[in-house]
C-alpha cells in the first residue's frame, strides 16, 4: 500500500478542534506504546507469526501436492528461506486462495514446482555475480536488491510482479538497483530504527526480505503489496536521508507484518470482498481521486498510523523538534478517526481474529491518546 508524503499538520485539526482531546504529550512519558506494539503474542510477535506462516505453507504442500514437492531435510517439503522468498510466496498464496478447489490449488503448486529457479533466491543470484548487499541482524538478513534487471528467472518474475501490481506505468516508474551510497543510507536508517524502537523494529525487520529502490517521475514514496510479500519498495528520493528512509521502512514493514498475519488468521470475514466492501471517508482524503476506502484499506492504514504516532513521539522525545511532534499529532488523529470508522463495520467485515486485532490496536492507541467522542467522528 503506498505511503503518504511526510506527515504534516493539516486543517483537520482546525475542523475538529480537538487536538488535545486525542493527543497529550504528557502521556508519552507514561505508556511504552512502542513496546506494547512489539509484544502481543498473536498480533505482533514476529517469530510466532512467521513460524505459523511457514508451517502453513509446508502443510499445504504436504496435503495437496506431496508428489510434486517431495520431502527434503527434516522431512520438510520446502525450506523456510525458499518458502518466504517473495516470488515463491506469491505462488503459494495463489494456491492458498484456491484451497476450497483442490484441483485448482494443486495446479498452482505444480506450476510452482516446475519453475527451475524455485530453490534459488534473488539474493543468491546477486551473490553469484558479486552484487550481494544485506543488512545483517541477529538470525535474519534484509537484502538490498542491487540489480533488478539481472537476467535470472527470479529477477524477471519479480519485475513482472512489480509491473502488474504496483507500477504506475512503463514510463512512470522503474525498479532501480541500490547504489553503494543508498546501501549506506539503508544501514544508517536501520540503525536509527533499532536505536529508536529496538523491540518493535527488530521484529518488524524480520517481515522484510528485500528493500527495493524505485525511480521515475510518478514513483510513489513507498509501497508494499500482498502480491509481493516480504518486499518494501522505496522511492530513490526517500533514500537521501536516514530519517526519511527510516519512516518509510517503518510504514511498509508494518504493512508487511499485517500481510503475514492475514495469511494464517481470520482477520476478515470469510465472505469479505474488497471490491464490494463498505467504504469509509477519511477526512484528509476528501479532495483526493479516491475519497473513500474499503474497510481493509482503512484497517491497514489505522495499523500504520498507530505505529507512526508512537514512532514520531519517540523520535521527538529523543531529538526534539516541532515537526516531529506535529507528525505524531497528525498520525494520532488519523489513527483515532480510522479505528472508529472500522469499528462500525467490524461485526460484518472482520473475522474473529480481526475483531481481536482491532480491539488490541484500539486499546494500545487509546492508552496514549484517550477515546475520541464517537459523535464527532465523520462516517
Amino acid at each position: 500500500m503506498p505511503s503518504a508524503a511526510p506527515l504534516e499538520c493539516r486543517n483537520e485539526f482546525a475542523l475538529h478542534n480537538e487536538r488535545r482531546t486525542f493527543f497529550d504529550r504528557d502521556r508519552c512519558m507514561q505508556e511504552p506504546a512502542l513496546v506494547m506494539l512489539a509484544r502481543h503474542p498473536v498480533f505482533a510477535e514476529s517469530a510466532g507469526i512467521l513460524s505459523r506462516l511457514y508451517e502453513t505453507y509446508d502443510f499445504l504442500l504436504d496435503c495437496i501436492a506431496p508428489h510434486e514437492w517431495p520431502t527434503g531435510p527434516g522431512q520438510r517439503r520446502i525450506l523456510p528461506q525458499t518458502a518466504l522468498e517473495p516470488t515463491v510466496r506469491h505462488g503459494l498464496d495463489q494456491a492458498m486462495r484456491r484451497i476450497r478447489n483442490p484441483p485448482a490449488c494443486k495446479a498452482e503448486l505444480t506450476a510452482l514446482a516446475d519453475r527451475r529457479h524455485v530453490d534459488s533466491t534473488l539474493a543468491a543470484e546477486e551473490e553469484r555475480v558479486g552484487l550481494r548487499q544485506a543488512v545483517e541482524l541477529p538470525g535474519h538478513q534484509v537484502h538490498l536488491l542491487m540489480d533488478p534487471a539481472l537476467p535470472a528467472p527470479g529477477h524477471q518474475e519479480f519485475q513482472a510482479l512489480f509491473r502488474q501490481h504496483l507500477s504506475a506505468g512503463e514510463t512512470a516508474d522503474t525498479l532501480a538497483g541500490c547504489t553503494a551510497e543508498q546501501a549506506g543510507t539503508v544501514r544508517a536508517a536501520v540503525e536509527l530504527m533499532l536505536a529508536t524502537a529496538p523491540d518493535l523494529c527488530t521484529g518488524l525487520l524480520r517481515h522484510g526480505r528485500y528493500i527495493v529502490a524505485v525511480d521515475g517521475p510518478d514513483a510513489f514514496d513507498s509501497a508494499s503489496t500482498r502480491e509481493i510479500p516480504g518486499a518494501a519498495f522505496v522511492a530513490v528520493r526517500c533514500m537521501r536521508t536516514p530519517e526519511r528512509l527510516a519512516e518509510a521502512l517503518v510504514h511498509e514493514l508494518v504493512h508487511l507484518r499485517l500481510y503475514d498475519l492475514q495469511a494464517t488468521r481470520s482477520v476478515f470475514a470469510p465472505a469479505y470482498d474488497t471490491a464490494t466492501a463498505p467504504t469509509v471517508a477519511p477526512e484528509w482524503h476528501k479532495d483526493s481521486p479516491v475519497p473513500r476506502w474499503p474497510v481493509d484499506r482503512a484497517l491497514a492504514a489505522a495499523h500504520v498510523y498507530v505505529h507512526l504516532r508512537a514512532w514520531f513521539e519517540q523520535r521527538a522525545l529523543d531529538s526534539g523538534g516541532p515537526d516531529l511532534w506535529q507528525s505524531a499529532e497528525t498520525a494520532a488523529f488519523r489513527a483515532t478517526s480510522l479505528l472508529d470508522k472500522v469499528a462500525r463495520h467490524a461485526e460484518d467485515c472482520l473475522g474473529p481474529a480481526g475483531r481481536g486485532f482491532l480491539r488490541w490496536l484500539t486499546e494500545v492507541h487509546q492508552s496514549r491518546t484517550g477515546p475520541r467522542p464517537r459523535e464527532r467522528a465523520a462516517p
